[in-house]
């Protein structure tokens, strides 16, 4: 019924990207930039009223500038009526933990371009029964969420936040690289921590130290810049450190959150610094080597109960196969070493990254979104 509805629309079709949270906007940016040149589509953005306020103030200066339409509300009662009343044909998310049913008419569409490819069950847990198809990087993926009994209709894509890394002409690094001063004599080490559970306190200022000799670049979460706290783990701390090194160390850069986007990042850096991120898998695209810290600051429940953390934040599966193709620091003064062993040794470890690339992610050419569009259009036939 739904499609036979679509096919007989003679008006643009209409679609509302719902950045919920300031870092869903990635996933759907090579999406909009390809559907804002075909006169077939109105495009409308919106972001949640109910996010913090220094996260939704820079959102909607973002969105605001996209093309297409900005759905501004006072509330998030009066944003999902303003939103249903636009009769979408596509309403597309970022994650599904909210009550969508009240945003799309019965007629819409609801796509999810999961705003992650990382190691952490939320990936299969998150499945509104109102979605109608989900966009997915690869093969295992599709598997992955069939085996945890996702019914939803599963669409192989490739990762669309990828699509400007294997795009010619699409970043700048020349830019990049004079904006925070880098060294073009260094290697460059691209520090991108994951909100929890995070490494960032055990390393603190030993940071400086352990890279001195390199440029770094820390990308921090965007959730560790606009939470205060995760349960009951202060964020504020984290950020200290990043404004600390930034100001103590010459070769320390901090990104501030206006550039939310890491993926140019990856193009100038020659090693990425993590912990259970997708940023794994994203650096793993880019053929490039990856340092997982294996230490962490825990909340107390998993630290007496470290099940718990595998059962509600990791996969355990996952976590132990990443050992396979990236470099492992299992206490901070490790560092050193593994950035040693990542820039040197890479040969040994560039086999398992790359059948661990080609399970994972579909066709790193470039045209994620074009075969998404393609999926979106399908729907009229």
């Amino acid at each position: 019924m739904i499609l036979i509805r679509i096919s007989q629309l003679k008006d643009k079709i209409k679609i509302l990207f719902d950045s919920y949270h300031l870092y869903h906007l990635p996933q759907f940016e090579p999406l909009i930039d390809l559907l804002k040149d075909d006169d077939m589509f109105d495009i409308f953005h919106s972001t949640s009223n109910e996010i913090p306020k220094q996260e939704f103030e820079l959102c909607v200066s973002i969105l605001k500038k996209k093309p297409g339409v900005f759905i501004t509300a006072n509330s998030e009662a009066e944003r999902q009526n303003k939103i249903h009343n636009l009769d979408l044909d596509f309403f597309i998310c970022g994650w599904s933990r909210y009550d969508i049913d009240k945003y799309v008419s019965r007629k819409t569409i609801v796509g999810m371009i999961y705003h992650g490819i990382g190691i952490k069950p939320s990936y299969w847990l998150d499945n509104h029964h109102r979605l109608d198809i989900r966009f997915v990087e690869g093969e295992y993926r599709v598997q992955q969420l069939k085996q945890n009994g996702v019914k939803t209709r599963l669409a192989i894509t490739g990762f669309m936040k990828l699509d400007p890394i294997f795009q010619k002409n699409k970043i700048d690094t020349n830019l990049i690289r004079k904006k925070y001063n880098l060294d073009p004599n260094k290697k460059t080490i691209l520090f991108a921590p994951t909100f929890y559970p995070s490494s960032v306190e055990p390393i603190g200022m030993k940071l400086g130290e352990y890279t001195k000799g390199y440029n770094v670049l820390i990308k921090p979460h965007l959730w560790t810049v606009f939470l205060n706290k995760f349960a009951e783990l202060d964020h504020n701390k984290k950020n200290k450190i990043f404004n600390n090194l930034n100001e103590k160390y010459d070769h320390i850069h901090l990104i501030s959150p206006q550039e939310y986007n890491i993926i140019p990042f990856y193009k100038v850096s020659d090693v990425l610094l993590t912990e259970a991120s997708s940023t794994i898998y994203e650096m793993m695209a880019c053929g490039k080597p990856v340092i997982v810290n294996r230490f962490f600051k825990l909340k107390l429940s998993h630290r007496i109960f470290r099940k718990r953390l595998y059962k509600k934040r990791l996969n355990q599966q996952m976590e132990e196969d990443i050992s396979n193709f990236c470099f492992e620091a299992h206490k901070p003064s490790d560092i050193p070493m593994a950035i040693d062993s990542a820039l040197h040794n890479f040969d040994r470890k560039k086999n398992n990254m790359k059948r661990y690339q080609e399970n994972m992610l579909f066709k790193l050419d470039g045209l994620s979104a074009h075969r998404a569009k393609n999926i979106l259009l399908s729907y009229r036939k």
